[in-house]
This record gives C-alpha cells, structure tokens and sequence, in this order.
C-alpha cells in the first residue's frame, strides 16, 4: 500500500517535467503550432490534476496513521470519478506519436530544440516520448499494485472486497483503454491499407507473374473491388508467401514459385501481388467465411514443398471456386497461418511442435520487452508470467498471460521458463484469487 504513494509521488513529478519543462517552453512552442501542440499534449494538464487529487487522498490517509489501514477504497473512488481522463488521454496516443514522428523529420527547428530540452538533467537521460508514455504505464503498474494488495489480504476479510472492488473498477480502465487504442490504431491501419491496394489495375506487363496469367486466361483481369474501410472490420493477419505454381506436378523439382502476400482480416481475404514497397495489385478475394485451408502433406520429401498448406476459396470474387496452394517461409509461419483458419477436420498431428494441455503447461516469465509485430502476437513486459500452451522448433511460443488472459505468440529470445514447480503453481494459485475477486464483483453487481 505505501508502495502505491511513493509511486504516485514519482509519477506526478515526472508528469511535472512533462508539462513544466517541455509543454511549457516558449522555445518549443515557438516550433509549433496550435494543432499540433494539442495533440502532442492532449489532456496531460487534466491528468496532472487527477494524480494531484489522487495523491492528495493518498496522503491524508497516511497522516491518519504511519500504519496504513486500507487504501483500495480511495483507488475505487478515483478509478470511478477521476481515471476515466486516462480513457481520452490513451485515445490520442496513436495521433501522438505520428505528429510526433512527422515533426521530427520534417521541422528541423522542433528537433532541434527537442533534443536540447531531452538533455537537461531534470530528464535524467529519458527521451521526450518516455514521458509521453507515462499516464498508460502509471494506470496499468496500479492495477498491478492492487492485485499485490489482494494476494496478501485475508481471504473473506473486509479489506479483500474493498480491493477487488478497486481491481475490477481500474481493470474496467484498462480495458476500454487498451479498446480505445486499438479501434483507434484499426482505423489507421485499415485507411493505410486501403491507400496500398488496386483492384482495377492489373496488367500483364506490369505484374509477370504465372499466377497472374493465369487470371487473365480465366477473364480475371477486372477485379471486382470492395471498400476496405469498415468500422466492424480490423486486419488479423498479413504477411507474404510463395504460392506454388499450379502449371505442373508437385512432384516436378523444377516446380516455381510466385511471391503472393495475403491481407487477412476478420470478415475477409485479399490475396495480393507486390507492385512496389507499399503497393499491391489485388489478385483475388473472398468472404472469411468462406475460406478453408488445410497442410499439404506430400508423399516424398522435397525439401522445396516443405511448410505448404493448400487454401480454397469456395466462392471468389467472381464466384467461383478456386484453390491455391501457398508456402510458408518457416514452420512457424506455417502452424500460424493454420491456425487463422481453424479445421476440425484437420488435426495438427505434427510432431515438430509441442502443443500442452491447460493443466500440464509450463510457464514462462518475460524477461525482455517484446513489442507485437503482427495481430496474433503478444506485448510482453518484463515480469510478465505467460502460460505456454504450444512450442515450435523454430524458436516461437504460443501462450496465455495470467494477468489478463490475453493468448498469442511471441519469441522464446525473450522469456526465461520457470523451472521451480513451486514457483509456478503459486503464480497459478494467486491468478486463481485474483479471478475469484473479480468473479465475485461480478455477481455482487449483477444481484439487483
């Protein structure tokens, strides 16, 4: 509990070079103009205020007694009245770091004093964006600190429902933060996207391809177009594959291969050819629901055919079935892509992977942050425990992180298993308490 005061205090002072060392310098603002001030700063001066208040109660509470009682109640409070703010503040982030980003490179003046101000010893060596940074990171170490609280309360004591009151009213927090950024980072991505891709441009001469000729044979060349743009609509998967040359026999070892690279989004497939380093000539396209995959399993070892899986599109744009037959660069690859395209009826039986049940699966902790390159991967954060259900040889683990449930990949490089049974069945025991908190919450408020 105390550690959640000492925190707050070196948080809000951090949040005090923010506004007091670079929101407010007229050397920085000389660099900007009004719309991109707002943007870069947000509502920074309202979050100030809400730690102010925070700390405030923090702080009386302590006066009352060096030994502290309880402080979930003022956390639950706040995280109803106050934390909301950190909603709007964590909404602009995706515009942050792009204005941020843009200024950087293009207004040299803003650079320039950037850099100097990064340098002053209030910053203790900390870049700009570090600070930028701080209210999400705050936000989420105090659900943290809670859960800390809860593990050390006496089970059906007053205190336990006090903080689990606290944990479920910040996680609810969290929560529409991390939605907020990711509808926000969704809409971007999809306008980027549809910036990237022609439907109504392929040629021969400008996409040579054998699979491209062979859609001009079947009169495929006008491909009918879908708007991109939707607000139910976000991108799950992409990535480039070599599509086997469907001209000759599996077993020909002179078997080409044509670089494809496959937009995969929740409602639909877009299989495109790379026209340049951000365009793409769309070369087919069908409703998610209508797409099957399943792995090519050849009779003889060619090492070429390696990591293939066939995929069939039951109806394409021009309603027609069509099947395809893609390479994936490496084994990994492979088992993700199968995995967007769930099959009953295809068990994975592939014993180059390890696939765990829930009850017998070992844990890892993170132990080097890990930044999410693709949809179906996961954001680590040092200490971070993750239950791994799947290993690939390649390098790749498949897991769910005890503190949210959140499930996806993510490289082996950047956790370190825990071996001690001991260890991992307390970090099991204590994510089963916090769940029963939480669990409780639920029902108290769903009782009328």
């Amino acid at each position: 509990m105390f550690e959640v005061i000492k925190s707050e205090m070196s948080y809000l002072r951090s949040l005090r070079v923010l506004t007091e060392h670079f929101m407010d310098s007229s050397d920085l603002n000389d660099t900007l103009i009004n719309m991109d001030k707002k943007t870069l700063f947000s509502n920074i001066l309202r979050i100030q205020e809400v730690s102010k208040r925070f700390l405030k109660d923090l702080e009386e509470r302590l006066d009352e007694n060096v030994i502290i009682s309880d402080i979930c109640d003022i956390i639950h409070y706040h995280a109803q009245h106050n934390f909301p703010a950190y909603i709007d503040y964590v909404r602009n982030q995706v515009y942050q770091e792009k204005t941020y980003s843009n200024l950087m490179q293009s207004n040299a003046q803003f650079a320039t004093v950037i850099t100097r101000l990064q340098e002053s010893p209030i910053c203790q060596r900390l870049p700009f964006m570090s600070f930028q940074l701080l209210p999400f990171q705050r936000i989420t170490r105090i659900k943290m600190l809670i859960e800390n609280i809860l593990k050390r309360t006496a089970v059906g004591a007053e205190k336990e429902q006090t903080a689990s009151k606290a944990l479920d009213s910040v996680s609810k927090i969290i929560e529409e933060c991390n939605t907020q950024v990711g509808k926000m980072k969704q809409v971007e991505e999809l306008i980027q996207i549809n910036g990237m891709l022609e439907f109504d441009k392929l040629k021969l001469k400008k996409v040579g391809h054998t699979s491209t000729v062979a859609l001009l044979a079947q009169g495929q060349a006008n491909i009918k177009a879908v708007p991109i743009i939707s607000q139910t609509r976000y991108l799950e998967k992409r990535g480039e594959l070599q599509e086997v040359n469907r001209g000759g026999t599996f077993l020909n070892i002179r078997t080409k291969f044509t670089p494809v690279y496959l937009f995969l989004f929740n409602d639909l497939l877009v299989i495109a050819s790379r026209k340049s380093s951000e365009r793409y000539v769309v070369l087919d396209h069908a409703h998610r629901s209508l797409v099957q995959v399943e792995a090519f399993r050849e009779d003889t070892a060619v090492p070429s055919l390696e990591h293939c899986f066939s995929l069939t599109l039951l109806e394409n744009h021009q309603g027609r079935q069509m099947e395809r037959v893609f390479k994936a660069p490496t084994q990994s690859d492979l088992h993700r892509w199968l995995a967007a395209f769930p099959n009953p009826d295809d068990p994975n039986n592939d014993q180059e992977e390890v696939i765990y049940e829930d009850w017998d699966c070992p844990q890892v902790q993170c132990v080097k942050q890990y930044m999410a390159n693709q949809a179906d991967e996961l954001n680590l954060e040092p200490t971070e425990i993750i239950n791994v259900v799947r290993k690939t040889n390649e390098g790749w683990y498949e897991g769910i992180r005890l503190s949210d449930g959140q499930k996806g990949w993510f490289p082996v490089a950047n956790v370190l298993e825990i071996t001690n049974e001991h260890v991992r069945r307390r970090n099991l025991r204590e994510r089963y308490r916090v769940i029963q908190a939480a669990g409780m919450v639920a029902k108290t408020r769903s009782i009328p």
